[in-house]
């Protein structure tokens, strides 16, 4: 993916201080539009939903405006360009994240949560996950989350977003320089980044605590480290490779599809190298790809069973649907959610618009990098070519439900390529464009954001919905969820609809019952309209423990994917629940309910003559534990490092050689989260490791040289930019803490309790 000309792209040397005001400027206007959206989330979690969806794009075009202005002026330097995008990528985060920055709540994050908490709390690699069975097999993201936590002793939720932040830092920093490289420009990478942030992924999905987000980062790294050994003077640059194989090392035990494609492209990659002459650098790709080729085949046989069991239905529906929507016998409805609500036309007229300048602007600039022009004339350029074009497709597939999640996921890397395809053309024609750029850019970040967050409802907090994923869990949803970890014993099998079934292992040590997991389906003993002998027949042949009820589904029609477990495929009794389907438990012999209330929890134990015990553990408060005198110390320990080299983190110090640092770091976390399970996450092994660590860190660093101290306004700018960014995570947090908190503590179970 590098250009045939050796002139390499470093960062240049900052501007005078003085010229840092504009970035000063960009940074607290983009945080007021985030102030604005915080705003918004505490009227959703008080009830109002209208207004903090309408705040919420008012701050959104807040916080990409400043920006799009900041990172393509022409008077900034490369410093100015690096450090704009990442603040840009990081103050996107930061309005996903203040939704609920206390708890995760999305799908796929509370699955990740599981696996988690229990390599956290039993102290095993392995342990079995019932909502999730192939995570615990790719546990790079939880390696590096229990890693920090071990060094540190922070709480969960802390350590992930840490984690988060590092991987989507990683993720910026790689893109920007490797575009940057390629386009032989760094106005090249600022344009790649906002360009990128038009995905239908980066604002949502790959800002969740889950796999990808650290896969991409790994992905990102190892394709600019191995840029750099093309560049190196050495003939072997094995300390460059060495990192490039961290990287992919770390890649291979995070998530299986990023791991597969990472492969393809470095195979494709030392092909067209080798086909254009390009002997040295074909021959350094195809000694990453064989190792790397290696470590994927050897991780992927071990656990190949659960990848077939796992990845084998997702793609035959999709592959079923997909067909079924060309041939237009089974597409869905474009511009509504599962319930039928319709999607603002506006907003409708947003998504198209940003599709079609999409496509717009890749037809010339395909055709330049074609033609030998923006992306240099190395054979290599056809790889990013090749996959860009393949977004018209993308759009196809989003007419059939799972195909359309299929091509989702594709589209982070259909637009990573067609981001640089496209910068490399536009960032000389800037000037041209520049009425354009701005609103153009808009068009394209918030129609990619609106296309991959769902509808308004998904994108706030707000009152509780049925079927709705995050909206689906509120505090009386929690309550529930901190009551049965307090009670319920361990390992008890839990029946309950999807909301719960993914919620309660992250507070409870028990088992729920899903179909992946080896259990039947659940589906049915749900939505029957009495208990009959299929329902009798579920709950023996799986030894359900207990099942939990959750009556404020009565009347409500599911929004997104569904209240039960392959729902979709159950007809209307699986849509539009009834009362009758969650009254029929009420009365019925040996249904006992022990916990009364908008969720009912009914003990069937007695069904199969079990004993009826129950536990009592102190109330588990947020999933996973912490060690507040480990986090005073660790803190401590870093003002030490502060203290003793902390003028290494001046943004001015950094170069593009360096970036291998930042590369390793979350595959330094994963092994050392590795070795926390190993230590059984003793609090005063973590706090010696970290001492051993900083102790290390201090000694291979030279103490940085002076380059002189900012001046006065710098400093001055920086007060008003920590206050709004604190006021934002005040609120927020507060907002949150009200919304999924605040209620009564449960009373015990009515042991042996009826009706």
């Amino acid at each position: 993916m590098a250009t045939a000309v050796d002139a390499r792209v470093a960062v240049p040397e900052d501007a005078a201080p003085s010229g840092r005001r504009l970035e000063a400027v960009a940074t607290l206007l983009s945080l007021l539009g985030l102030l604005i959206q915080v705003i918004g989330y505490a009227w959703g979690w008080h009830g109002d939903e209208s207004t903090a969806i309408g705040l919420w794009y008012i701050g959104f075009v807040g916080i990409v405006v400043p920006f799009t202005w900041l990172l393509l002026a022409p008077s900034r330097t490369g410093h100015q360009r690096l450090g704009a995008a990442l603040a840009f990528g990081l103050i996107m985060y930061a309005s996903w994240f203040l939704t609920d920055p206390i708890l995760a709540t999305r799908f796929d994050e509370t699955l990740h949560v599981t696996t988690l908490v229990d390599m956290v709390d039993e102290h095993s690699f392995f342990y079995p996950n019932s909502t999730l069975p192939v995570s615990p097999h790719y546990p790079g993201l939880e390696f590096a989350t229990a890693g920090v936590h071990w060094l540190t002793g922070l709480p969960l939720i802390v350590c992930q977003v840490l984690v988060v932040v590092t991987a989507r830092s990683t993720f910026i920093l790689a893109l920007f320089l490797l575009a940057s490289r390629i386009g032989r420009s760094t106005q090249v990478g600022a344009a790649t980044v906002l360009l990128y942030a038009g995905s239908a992924q980066f604002y949502f999905f790959n800002s969740q605590f889950s796999y990808q987000t650290v896969a991409i980062a790994m992905l990102m790294a190892a394709l600019y480290l191995l840029v750099r050994a093309f560049d190196s003077e050495q003939d072997r640059p094995w300390r460059l490779l060495i990192a490039v194989q961290v990287c992919l090392g770390g890649l291979a035990i995070t998530h299986h599809l990023t791991s597969w494609l990472m492969l393809v492209l470095l195979w494709l990659l030392a092909l067209f190298f080798w086909r254009g002459g390009e002997e040295r650098r074909a021959r350094l790709t195809l000694i990453t790809a064989e190792l790397a080729t290696i470590v994927v085949l050897a991780w992927t046989a071990i656990i190949a069973p659960l990848l077939i069991s796992y990845l084998g239905p997702i793609f035959d529906v999709a592959s079923s649907q997909l067909l079924t929507a060309l041939d237009g016998s089974g597409s869905r409805e474009v511009g509504t959610d599962t319930a039928g609500t319709p999607t603002p036309t506006w907003e409708l007229m947003v998504m198209a618009g940003s599709i079609l300048l999409w496509m717009a602007m890749l037809v010339p600039a395909a055709w330049r990098a074609w033609r030998r022009g923006s992306l240099g004339p190395t054979k290599a350029r056809y790889v990013p070519l090749a996959i860009a074009v393949v977004y018209p497709g993308l759009q196809v597939a989003r007419f059939a439900p799972s195909a359309a999640e299929v091509a989702d996921r594709a589209s982070t890397f259909v637009t990573l390529a067609m981001a640089l395809v496209v910068a490399a053309w536009l960032a000389p024609r800037i000037q041209t464009f520049a009425a354009l750029v701005a609103p153009g850019l808009v068009l394209l970040i918030l129609g990619g954001t609106l296309i991959g967050s769902g509808p308004d409802w998904q994108r706030v907090p707000g009152p509780y919905l049925a079927g709705a994923e995050q909206r689906s869990i509120d505090a009386e949803s929690v309550a529930v969820a901190q009551w049965a970890g307090t009670y319920l014993p361990k390992d008890a099998r839990v029946a309950a609809d999807s909301t719960f079934t993914r919620l309660l292992p992250n507070f409870a040590p028990v088992v729920t019952i899903t179909q992946p997991a080896g259990f039947d389906s659940m589906t049915p003993l749900f939505i029957a309209h009495s208990v009959d002998e299929e329902v009798l027949r579920l709950i023996l042949h799986n030894d359900v423990d207990f099942i939990i009820v959750d009556t404020r589904l009565v009347g409500q029609t599911v929004r997104s994917g569904g209240f039960f477990e392959g729902s979709t495929g159950y007809g209307p009794d699986a849509q539009t629940i009834q009362r009758d389907q969650v009254q029929k438990f009420e009365g019925q012999r040996d249904f006992d309910l022990v916990l009364d209330g908008p969720v009912k929890v009914y003990d069937v134990r007695p069904l199969r003559h079990a004993e009826q015990t129950f536990v009592k553990r102190p109330a588990p408060g947020l999933p996973g534990s912490w060690t507040p005198w480990q986090a005073l110390a660790s803190a401590m320990l870093l003002l030490v490092g502060l203290l003793a080299r902390g003028r290494l983190l001046d943004p001015r110090r950094f170069r593009a050689r360096d970036v291998w640092r930042p590369a390793v770091t979350l595959p330094a976390a994963m092994i050392l989260g590795a070795v926390g399970v190993l230590a059984g996450f003793n609090p005063l092994g973590g706090l010696i490791a970290a001492s051993v660590l900083l102790y290390v860190l201090v000694q291979i660093s030279a103490r940085p040289a002076p380059i002189g101290v900012p001046r006065l306004s710098g400093w001055l700018w920086g007060v008003p930019i920590v206050l709004v960014a604190g006021a934002c995570i005040a609120l927020a947090v507060w907002g949150a803490w009200h919304g999924l908190l605040d209620h009564p503590v449960l009373p015990p179970p009515a042991v042996g309790g009826g009706a």
